[in-house]
């Protein structure tokens, strides 16, 4: 049996409130501060902080889990500047004043999933745009959320270096990362605990597709960074069912047969407008997405972030986002090079008309 005496559970929800936050905006609008800025302790290289730091606030208790876990747990919400929102719950790992066995986390796990936490977090951010709304450059909170929880040991009864906190409890650690109480297979087992990444020999992080094991005291730069990839991963899938949408939106006009416009006039005008700012705006989200952190030359986080990126599918996500511009580019091309030539054909026909009208008052002075 190996006891947690000091530990956390966290749960993340990422909603996207809009096309944009005006930071400086939510600081005068509502008590807050800035995220602290990453530490680099792991003696790596350091160019490692935020472009824009995310605002913090703390928006009260919760007696969710208060059946499983004997502490309320506390509410924050993290804003960033690209326009999402990071609700976390955070409960510490005690019970009846002690802290839990490794082996009761299992449980834990699979009764915190199947909270339905999703619908409470929703009311909370709605509840957080009203307040922010002069903040919110075009307020509109989008159905989808992404979740993500985060299993933190701090110290341990007996402490144990990574190598053998992966030995003792192999199966149990796998069983917490896939919400699950029943032994699962090798095969799963190696599965959910193939991402392991170790800096000092007790410290170990395991990340996987829904959660994180992190067994360290400094804790908060991982943290940190998951945080800000889960809010990424909701951003590529809010952008990727806007273009979804646009493209099905216009994908019926490339079948629709044009006709004859009045020269210089541009059938098409809306769309090919619409379609040349959705380009944009994809782009400029995307970037400011991805730019948010920068993590050049450090090596260890660099190792978190690219393990996380793997587990999360972000490149997938983002070559279905290149793939749908490139046929919103398609589209656009195709709708102006339609125009075009149609508004040329218009032209011909007009000068023809003109010369021929010449023609015949010419041939009647005659």
């Amino acid at each position: 049996m190996t006891q947690i005496l000091q530990g956390q559970v966290v749960a993340l929800f990422a909603f996207d409130l809009g096309y944009k936050v005006s930071l400086d905006q939510v600081k005068d609008l509502l008590s807050s501060m800035p995220v602290q800025p990453l530490s680099g302790k792991k003696q790596t290289p350091n160019y490692l902080q935020y472009t824009r730091p995310p605002q913090v606030l703390n928006l009260g208790e919760t007696d969710v889990l208060n059946t499983l876990l004997d502490q309320p747990g506390q509410i924050q919400a993290k804003v960033f500047d690209f326009g999402a929102a990071s609700l976390s719950y955070r409960w510490p790992l005690t019970l009846h004043g002690q802290g839990l066995q490794i082996q009761d986390l299992p449980l834990l796990s699979q009764k915190l999933y199947n909270q339905n936490l999703e619908a409470h977090a929703r009311k909370q951010i709605q509840s957080l745009m009203e307040k922010i709304q002069p903040a919110i450059i075009r307020p509109d909170l989008s159905s989808l959320v992404e979740d993500y929880y985060v299993f933190i040991f701090e110290s341990l009864e007996q402490p144990l270096p990574a190598i053998e906190l992966m030995a003792q409890h192999h199966s149990m650690l796998a069983q917490v990362l896939r919400f699950d109480t029943q032994p699962l297979s090798l095969e799963q087992q190696e599965e959910a605990l193939g991402q392991k990444i170790s800096y000092y020999e007790n410290d170990l992080v395991i990340v996987d597709w829904n959660a994180t094991i992190i067994y360290d005291q400094d804790y908060w730069d991982t943290f940190n960074v998951l945080e800000l990839l889960n809010a990424e991963l909701l951003e590529a899938r809010c952008i990727d069912a806007q273009l979804d949408k646009r493209v099905e939106d216009y994908e019926g006009l490339v079948e629709k047969r044009v006709e004859w416009p009045i020269p210089l006039r541009t059938p098409y005008g809306q769309a090919i407008e619409a379609l040349a700012e959705l380009r944009i705006e994809a782009s400029l989200i995307t970037e400011r997405v991805e730019n948010s952190l920068k993590l050049i030359g450090d090596v260890y986080l660099a190792r978190i972030h690219k393990a996380a990126t793997q587990r999360f599918y972000l490149q997938e996500w983002e070559v279905s986002i290149s793939r749908k511009l490139d046929i919103i580019a398609n589209l656009y091309q195709l709708l102006t090079d339609r125009v075009s030539t149609v508004q040329s054909q218009t032209l011909e026909i007009v000068i023809i008309a003109l010369i021929l009208i010449e023609i015949i008052v010419g041939l009647l002075r005659v």
